[in-house]
């Protein structure tokens, strides 16, 4: 057990990742997943550490899953966190897909916090037969079929080549207890059917069918990477502020214009890939220019406009100043990320700025209407911020640095006089956009 972990784990690293921080949920697949880490810890200079999030539902057996997970890392001597979730999102959104995405962001988070390289999630082969044939039956293209990516970003699922009952052997076997999820035996809720009723009749046909399923979800994903890598000898893909031609990507070949968006699609922080319909919008709006407009998903918006071809990020919402200290990251409303005095720099906006700022009290806000820079010349910051590439639904949200009350940087537009400093004596400041990071 221990080397086929151990594959799948190798394989899903990067050279000099050995920080793993392991989503804990305290069912069979998360327990393994901990035990098979701690286990490698040692021969393969890991550093672990565990990470529960807190949903805040099923009352009474939530809490039970909170204590179980922080005893068995008090056991282990392995560093355990708690982080809670909000229930209540969003309305219109499905709950599971708004729990989904919050459990994900509170676990990078802690990833941040902790300085750890990967978050590891317990992702069976099971759970790839199942994903599969939800795609197939939304009616997802290829993308959807080729299911649960081994690596999504900082993200890591070192299981999915393991069977679900081979993990619970291994965990029988040490003698290690976990604690069910009564939800994860509902038969009505879609993963639920398919995993109690219809892949285990389909198993009646073909007893090997979940890895069958798991076997063509990888053909797929090889097919996706290869077709990428022609895709990026042959066009290019828009970016947030960077607009593309529409012709190179109308006189790619049908197949490789559908492998196009979906490479575009995997760029962004979607909840789903395209499905047939949308990728059939997006053939309309290449060719006859309608409609001018396809939404993705999770309001990111495919524009065409005349011959270009413009991608559109989902709104952000202005808000008010917020004083932080400068130094470390933070994450400011809207998904924007700011860093302090942290080189080398990686983010597309960075200033160095005079050290004295450390002495000032800091805070980041949205710009106003109307407002001009502190220059001698006062021109307006949004015509400015609209030259620098910056989307027009950001505009209204867009962060600006003050210190002591005073406008010292706008982000993608200039610092303000007497505070511009070298690499050499300054200090580093730098801003990431909203989902910039996605995938990275």
């Amino acid at each position: 057990m221990l080397d086929s972990f151990l594959r799948g784990l190798d394989a899903c690293l990067s050279e000099g990742e050995s920080r793993i921080l392991v989503a804990l949920s305290g069912g069979a697949d998360s327990v393994a997943l901990l035990l098979l880490c701690h286990s490698a810890a040692a021969p393969r200079n890991l550093v672990i550490g565990a990470c529960h999030v807190h949903h805040h539902l099923r009352h009474g057996e939530a809490d039970r899953d909170l204590e179980f997970c922080r005893s068995l890392c008090g056991k282990l001597k392995v560093p355990f966190a708690t982080t809670h979730l909000d229930p209540a999102g969003p309305r219109g959104r499905s709950p599971e897909d708004w729990w989904r995405q919050q459990r994900y962001a509170l676990l990078e988070q802690q990833r941040r916090e902790w300085g750890f390289h990967v978050v590891a999630t317990a992702h069976t082969l099971d759970d790839q037969a199942e994903t599969v044939l939800l795609k197939l039956l939304r009616g997802s293209g290829p993308r959807g079929l080729a299911g649960i990516r081994s690596r999504s970003g900082a993200v890591i699922r070192p299981l999915l080549d393991l069977e679900r009952q081979r993990l619970r052997e291994f965990l029988a076997d040490a003698g290690q207890e976990w604690v069910e999820d009564s939800t994860n035996r509902c038969r009505t809720a879609p993963r639920g059917w398919v995993r109690w009723e219809l892949l285990p009749l389909l198993g009646t046909r073909n007893p090997n069918i979940r890895r069958s399923l798991a076997e063509l979800a990888h053909t797929l994903l090889a097919d996706d990477a290869y077709f990428a890598r022609r895709l990026a000898e042959q066009s290019e893909w828009p970016r947030v502020g960077a607009p593309v031609s529409r012709s190179p990507v109308a006189a790619l070949p049908a197949p490789l214009r559908r492998r196009w968006l979906l490479a575009l699609a995997e760029r962004l922080p979607l909840g789903e890939p395209p499905s047939r319909i949308q990728i059939a919008m997006v053939e309309h709006m290449l060719g006859d220019g309608q409609p001018a407009a396809v939404d993705l998903g999770r309001r990111w918006v495919l524009r065409r406009r005349g011959e270009l071809l413009i991608l559109e990020p989902p709104p952000c919402r202005p808000f008010d100043p917020i004083e932080i200290a400068a130094v470390g990251e933070c994450e400011l409303p809207g998904g924007f990320l700011v860093r302090f005095a942290m080189p080398p720099a990686e983010m597309r906006h960075r200033a160095f700025l005079h050290t004295r700022i450390q002495d000032e009290t800091v805070s980041w806000r949205s710009i106003r209407p109307g407002e001009r820079l502190p220059l001698p010349d006062g021109r307006p910051i949004r015509p400015l911020l609209v030259r620098a590439g910056i989307p027009s639904s950001w505009l209204r949200a867009w962060p600006l640095l003050e210190a002591g009350g005073t406008m010292i940087w706008v982000p993608g537009v200039s610092v303000a006089a007497g505070w511009l400093a070298d690499q050499e004596t300054g200090m580093l400041v730098e801003m990431e956009e909203p989902w910039e990071r996605h995938g990275r």
